[in-house]
């Protein structure tokens, strides 16, 4: 069975195109080796995103993505990407691309914490950096 992706969208935000998000997510875990999952991913506002940072990280400000790695077994993969649209189409300019754009990066961003990449470290920073480049590639994007 493929991976399954779900998209649940906020009545508070504009309404996205989930078909590049999904074949990222898609191609990000059968590039590294998962063929079995199910993986959500909820578009937000700022002030609804915040609350979620607040309540299951301890941070109370708006963030750009949060991903929780849901996974049970080494079978099947599960997590879930709460992304902000406010922020995507706000950070947009100083990529000089699109809010669609922006998200497409956060949702990438959100799948490669879900299959293992870190980004607490300068080396894990750097490899985290080079995957979303690799990903935004595939979309004949290049972020900066």
């Amino acid at each position: 069975m493929p991976i399954q992706v779900l998209f649940h969208q906020s009545d508070t935000v504009r309404t996205c195109d989930t078909k590049r998000m999904k074949k990222a997510i898609r191609t990000i875990a059968e590039d590294y080796g998962w063929e079995d999952g199910d993986i959500s991913v909820a578009l937000m506002c700022d002030l609804e995103i915040r609350e979620i940072n607040s309540k299951h990280l301890s941070h109370d400000y708006a963030t750009d993505v949060i991903s929780f790695d849901l996974s049970n077994s080494d079978d099947f993969l599960e997590g879930e990407i709460i992304a902000s649209v406010e922020t995507a189409d706000r950070e947009a300019d100083e990529h000089s691309w699109l809010g669609e754009d922006e998200l497409l990066l956060y949702v990438i961003h959100g799948m490669l914490h879900i299959i293992g990449l870190g980004d607490k470290s300068v080396k894990e920073t750097k490899a985290m950096r080079e995957a979303e480049q690799h990903y935004l590639g595939l979309f004949n994007l290049v972020g900066s």
